[in-house]
């Protein structure tokens, strides 16, 4: 698309001048059949403030593209763009809008960057934003007209009461569509084919843009078009707001099919929201959200972008500190923008950005080092451990907005030659002369206070598109192994005082709830019979709206567990749930200061050159630091995710390969798990079993 114009495109575009300049489109007035007639207006945003309309809509497919007359000039433009146009076109008065595929010379890297850097000022300028979701289908009318109806006021302040401060505990009351009291008086058939409507309405491709997010945000006054209806902006978040299941609740059995990606639409709906309420505190109310590229950048692998930079770039227009992470530069390959942004991370010691990180992330032979995040994977959450805030197994971890001194030891370095990867790579990647380009072949360091090998994986559900009955008789399957594995070991009581099956099934649910609350051995015992049980019988009623599933279940599901995760012990005897890449002789471990558990890979060694003699070979090993690892993915340790490590560390001065006197001095203070540090830690003194894993020491991660 970017080369469609060249011909024309020293004619039509002249060079842009003057403080934030850009293009107007002036669409002259026209009736339906009329030929869409256009003309570009250099202007600048001080100019043109408030007296245009910006535009947000779905670029499409490049194929068959229009023809329009811009300047007595004809321009191709994408479909929808046309579309668009017409749409926006009034039968009696110009119109003057903003549209990126006309205004910017999509031909020159240096325009498209500059008008990228001002873009957010290009809508907050505008005098309203016209959202176009396509041309309309026999679905759209029907959820537009319902979205019209909604109390939209009600939807934020619900909205805003979850989302700020401390009340998400007050998400389970939220409104929500499939409630029997929300839609009173519409029978069954009706409320299915509304359901149907508004799913396919959310699913329409415009919800799913990156750049949706800050083409929604910035203008308060957002109108939604589609065919011919139109509603506020508010109205299409209620409708959003109102499908949001709470928690793990399932959709219907002829929606289910749809749930994932719709729920990915309504969490883009939901951070236009957030927004919203930070820019626009006098419509929705005051509230202390913070904006943070941290935040922001760990849901863009939920969404679509034409090109991979833009997953960067559309989130930091958002925030005022953009320029702190990157600069907007077309011709930075997108390997290494994407590396360079978690070199910042680490500059800032703050390491949420590992959750979209690892092997299971990335595609095999990919230029990324193992600890950068692609943010190109479509499938966010998929390979990810549902957090819960209370989650702390390396520390407190330090948002990235806030200077500090570091302390994680986290750095970036180049790898030595003997350890250099290699990797296909781009044209773009491969012509691209920049020094950053060095990056893709570093290691990162990271402060590492506990560590241990893999001796166990269990089974998981290879086709997890297989049908219900085939996959829950392969999940029981696998668990039974899991329990008759778990059984024979050694020691009747895990680390931290469970039994030996109790912390088994707790660790199948990561502790947690299907409120995403913490739970302990006493939730396990009254409700995993129940459960288990009705997995045997191939969970009868499984798709029943009306019937009442085990109480475990949902938190079975939102786990992951023998799906997307794996159950794993390791050889000093933690439980975990690893990615399902794992193998036996990988390892767990846990750094300061992220807050899941990581799964890592050993690399081997290079082999020693065979003409150099034993006293160089020492050297050479001396010259390149090792060992390193590649990180596979997050991961969860049962009795260690809420800073039992570093607790345990600081209390008894574990040292990572202690010496013989180190480790008596360990010993004694622990007087066989009697001592009074374990009292003061409040921990069983059975954790003296991982004395052998513990201990500070850097790990490299390529």
């Amino acid at each position: 698309m970017d080369k469609w114009n060249l011909e024309i495109a020293s004619s039509l575009y002249q060079p842009l001048e003057g403080d934030l300049p850009l293009r107007l489109l002036l669409i002259h007035p026209g009736k339906l059949g009329d030929t869409l007639r256009t003309e570009l207006v250099p202007t600048t945003l001080d100019e043109a403030q408030g007296r245009y309309d910006a535009t947000s809509y779905t670029w499409g497919s490049p194929e068959s593209p229009e023809l329009i007359s811009c300047d007595g000039l004809q321009l191709r433009v994408q479909r929808n763009a046309f579309h668009m146009m017409l749409d926006l076109r009034r039968p009696d008065e110009p119109r003057r809008v903003w549209i990126d595929a006309v205004c910017i010379n999509q031909c020159s890297l240096d325009e498209r960057a500059a008008q990228v850097a001002i873009m957010h000022h290009i809508y907050r300028r505008a005098g309203a934003t016209w959202v176009w979701l396509g041309r309309p289908d026999e679905h759209s009318s029907t959820a537009m007209a319902y979205a019209a109806m909604l109390d939209a006021a009600k939807s934020a302040g619900e909205f805003a009461y979850c989302e700020f401060g401390a009340n998400w505990s007050r998400f389970g009351e939220k409104s929500y569509f499939f409630d029997h009291s929300f839609n009173v008086g519409t029978d069954d058939n009706q409320l299915r084919k509304l359901a149907v409507a508004i799913v396919t309405f959310l699913n329409r491709p415009w919800f799913s843009r990156v750049w949706i997010q800050q083409e929604a945000s910035l203008c308060q006054n957002v109108r939604v078009i589609c065919g011919p209806d139109i509603v506020d902006w508010d109205n299409i978040f209620a409708l959003a707001w109102i499908m949001c299941p709470r928690y793990t609740e399932s959709w219907p059995d002829d929606l289910h099919s749809q749930l994932t990606r719709t729920i990915n639409n309504i969490q883009a709906i939901r951070i236009i929201q957030r927004a919203r309420h930070y820019y626009f505190q006098d419509a929705y109310g005051h509230s202390d959200i913070m904006l943070s590229f941290e935040g922001l950048i760990e849901t863009v692998s939920r969404y679509e972008a034409t090109d991979p930079r833009d997953r960067i770039y559309a989130m930091g227009n958002i925030i005022v500190d953009s320029n702190q992470w990157f600069e907007v530069d077309y011709r930075v390959p997108w390997e290494i923008l994407y590396t360079d942004v978690a070199r910042r991370f680490l500059d800032v010691d703050s390491l949420r950005f590992l959750k979209n990180a690892g092997r299971v992330r990335q595609e095999p032979g990919t230029a990324l080092p193992s600890w950068v995040p692609d943010y190109r994977y479509k499938e966010e959450g998929q390979y990810m451990i549902a957090s819960t805030t209370l989650w702390k197994a390396g520390g407190n971890n330090r948002a990235a907005f806030i200077s500090s001194t570091k302390a994680s030891g986290s750095k970036v370095s180049q790898l030595p030659k003997s350890r250099k990867r290699q990797f296909p790579m781009s044209d773009d990647l491969r012509a691209y002369k920049g020094s950053k380009k060095s990056l893709l072949q570093s290691s990162a360091s990271f402060k590492c206070l506990m560590s241990d090998e893999i001796m166990f994986v269990g089974d998981f559900v290879a086709n997890e598109d297989g049908d219900l009955g085939t996959n829950v008789a392969e999940i029981v399957k696998s668990i039974r192994k899991d329990m008759n594995y778990v059984e024979n070991l050694d020691v009747s009581t895990y680390i931290n005082g469970d039994t030996i099956l109790d912390a088994y099934k707790l660790t199948l649910i990561m502790s947690c709830d299907a409120q995403q609350d913490l739970v302990r051995s006493d939730y396990i015992r009254a409700h995993w019979e129940e459960w288990f049980q009705w997995y045997e019988e191939g969970c009868p009623g499984y798709w029943d709206t009306d019937s009442k599933t085990p109480v475990l279940n949902p938190a079975f599901e939102s786990s992951g567990a023998v799906k997307t995760f794996r159950f794993a012990v390791t050889r000093h005897g933690y439980f975990c749930l690893v990615p399902r890449l794992v193998q036996v002789g990988d390892e767990i471990a846990i750094f300061q200061p992220y807050e899941l558990a990581v799964a890592l890979r050993r690399i081997p060694s290079p082999p020693m050159p065979q003409n150099q003699s034993q006293k160089q070979g020492q050297k050479q090993t001396a010259s390149v630091a090792g060992p390193y690892y590649e990180l596979l993915g997050d991961a969860y340790v049962h009795g260690m995710m809420e800073n039992e490590a570093r607790c345990i560390n600081d209390e008894f001065n574990c040292k990572y390969e202690p010496t013989q006197a180190q480790w008596d001095k360990m010993l004694k203070a622990s007087d066989g798990g009697r001592g009074e540090p374990w009292a003061t830690l409040s921990l069983n003194g059975q954790y003296e079993r991982i004395f052998k894993t513990l201990g500070p020491r850097t790990v490299r991660l390529v």
